[in-house]
């Protein structure tokens, strides 16, 4: 567990990040840490939909479906 991210990040569930099951636990930490210093609720999005549409395309390489929109941006501290 890397501790130097706030308790809310530390406590996440892997499932809660889209396309999870297609990541790295490294990639899932980095993406909740660009995620966690994110300025604004505008970044925060962008940034989740762009992780949306590289999860998309990494599914689609791996012949995978995966829902076609992520879930509305209501993780720890939206």
């Amino acid at each position: 567990m890397h501790y130097d991210m706030p308790m809310h990040y530390r406590m996440m569930e892997p499932e809660m990040i889209y396309g999870y099951q297609l990541m790295t636990p490294k990639e899932r930490l980095d993406y909740m840490r660009r995620l966690h210093s994110a300025r604004s609720f505008e970044e925060r999005e962008r940034l989740r939909l762009e992780h949306h549409r590289l999860m998309q395309e990494r599914a689609r390489k791996r012949h995978m479906m995966l829902p076609d929109m992520p879930g509305p941006g209501r993780g720890p501290g939206w």
